[in-house]
């Protein structure tokens, strides 16, 4: 008999544990050592009770069950008990074939069997907190958490955060999940979205002395971000919670580049209230602290409206747009009119607003000018059959493709929303069925292109194959460039191969010294 009361309730208070789970530990416990000690422990038994003289205190005996046996059938001494064995501790009433109880003091317990059973409760002690732990972890997965920086990574670019589960659980806030225009110090204390909670990884460790390995886990993955758009529409769930809750406000569609802009759709279940009032808040008040949480990041709301049509003029706010013509319905392929002092402004500076549009809408924008769009080759055309263009007549329908007969014009990279810098998708070698699926993705530079996760990729319509083809393409255009002994043209910036004198893109030429 052990009084245990003290060491239970050390771990209901320590482990936030119940008295149901602590029995279970310390019966493994005692389990354990009793295998150590004996070999197997089929035949062990642990108990627990309390004294009627005092309630309070707990005891826990382990027992070993053994069979009552003839002496000339006495074999095994761990499982078995002579009869006359028996009797002196049961008394004469014992028969052969009974099943006796008989409590063993763990004292008793050779170092090394404690040693395994104390082992044993430590790693079923903390399988039970890591289950709770990613558990209530779980729960709080694409919410909003407060958590504070606690060290840098091993990376120099990646935190470390407490989130409420101690310092052997702290979430991972990486670099990919920072805001170009925030700085973190110390001990900050910051509102994340939490992306991921997966269990640890598991780890082998090997013990010197034995030469022996162990395998264990890291306890619970946490991974944190305040880069993502859906970290802003947390942060506008929990400003407009009333608004949401009655139906003034639904938040339809969100559009972001970290540190640049943000653009938000909003519509409302009530006739009589208009989204983007309730949304930004009398002068400015809600937006704004939105904006001061992200660093004063941009953001544009917009009404959203189910005609594509209007949700395009919308969008390309802070611009004024004069009309969007549907081109292709079956790529989502529109051309928005502006004037000419609202062209930079609709596309934004390195195409950012109109490619934020892009997303918001879902359809591949450009942006014209009623003069640039009057150039089209099929504008006239355009205009003659607008209003039957798309009714479904298969008689009066004429596609774009019926009434153009020389070859498309060709776009700018910034009339398409590829940044200076960015390269484009047809670039690096890929065949032309993947260029114009990710074209019609909406997708047409490289750095778009791994701006989205293999998931969302899929979703637009790419093949795990197709996203494997444009990787392994990167990887070779990248290969090429860093084994090869080329140069940058000083004119169009474009990569020159060793020799050459001049550049086969602009025609540049050029003298060596």
């Amino acid at each position: 008999m052990i009084d245990l009361t003290n060491d239970i309730r050390e771990m209901m208070d320590q482990k936030d544990m119940s008295f149901k789970e602590v029995k279970s530990i310390i019966t493994d416990m005692l389990k354990s050592a009793y295998k150590r000690k004996f070999g197997t422990d089929e035949n062990a038994e642990v108990k627990f009770y309390t004294k009627k003289k005092d309630s309070s205190r707990i005891y826990v005996d382990i027992l070993a069950k053994k069979t009552v046996v003839e002496e000339e059938d006495y074999f095994n001494e761990v499982t078995e008990i002579p009869y006359d064995d028996a009797v002196l501790l049961a008394g004469d009433e014992v028969e052969v074939g009974d099943s006796l109880e008989i409590p063993l003091n763990p004292k008793t317990f050779e170092y090394s069997a404690v040693q395994s059973a104390k082992q044993r409760g430590q790693q079923v002690s903390k399988e039970m907190t890591d289950d709770k732990t990613f558990i209530k972890a779980k729960s709080m997965e694409f919410t909003l958490v407060k958590g504070e920086l606690k060290k840098i990574g091993k990376n120099n670019s990646d935190w470390l955060v407490d989130v409420g589960f101690g310092e052997e659980n702290l979430a991972v806030f990486p670099l990919r999940g920072q805001s170009p225009r925030e700085t973190y110090e110390m001990g900050d204390t910051l509102r994340f979205f939490v992306e991921k909670v997966d269990r640890g990884d598991e780890i082998v460790t090997k013990d010197n002395k034995t030469g022996k390995t162990k395998k264990k886990k890291r306890g619970v993955k946490i991974s944190l971000s305040r880069s993502c758009k859906e970290f802003v529409k947390c942060l506008l769930e929990a400003q407009l919670r009333e608004e949401i809750d009655n139906g003034s406000v639904v938040i339809k569609a969100i559009a972001r580049q970290v540190g640049v802009r943000t653009k938000v759709a909003v519509d409302t279940k009530k006739s009589d209230t208009d989204p983007v009032g309730a949304t930004v808040g009398k002068a400015g008040c809600k937006i704004q602290t939105i904006t001061n949480e992200i660093a004063g990041e941009k953001i544009d709301v917009v009404r959203y409206d189910n005609d594509p049509i209007v949700l395009i003029a919308n969008a390309l706010t802070p611009a004024q747009v004069q009309r969007v013509v549907e081109i292709d319905p079956a790529s989502k392929y529109a051309v928005a009119i502006v004037d000419d002092k609202d062209q930079g402004l609709a596309i934004g500076q390195n195409g950012v607003n109109v490619k934020l549009a892009k997303t918001l809408c879902d359809w591949v924008i450009d942006v014209k000018t009623k003069s640039q769009f009057n150039e089209m080759d099929q504008t006239q055309q355009i205009h003659e059959n607008v209003g039957s263009l798309f009714k479904g007549d298969d008689e009066n329908t004429l596609s774009v493709e019926a009434v153009t007969k020389e070859e498309p014009k060709v776009l700018t990279n910034e009339e398409i929303g590829i940044a200076e810098g960015e390269t484009p998708i047809t670039d690096i070698g890929l065949d032309s069925r993947i260029v114009k699926k990710l074209h019609n993705a909406d997708i047409w530079s490289i750095e778009e292109f791994f701006d989205y996760t293999d998931e969302e990729l899929q979703e637009r319509g790419l093949t795990e194959e197709e996203i494997d083809a444009v990787k392994g393409s990167v990887e070779i255009v990248t290969e090429e460039v860093e084994d090869d002994d080329s140069f940058e043209c000083p004119v169009c910036h474009a990569i020159v191969p060793a020799g050459s004198t001049s550049c086969p893109n602009c025609g540049a030429e050029f003298e060596f010294e």
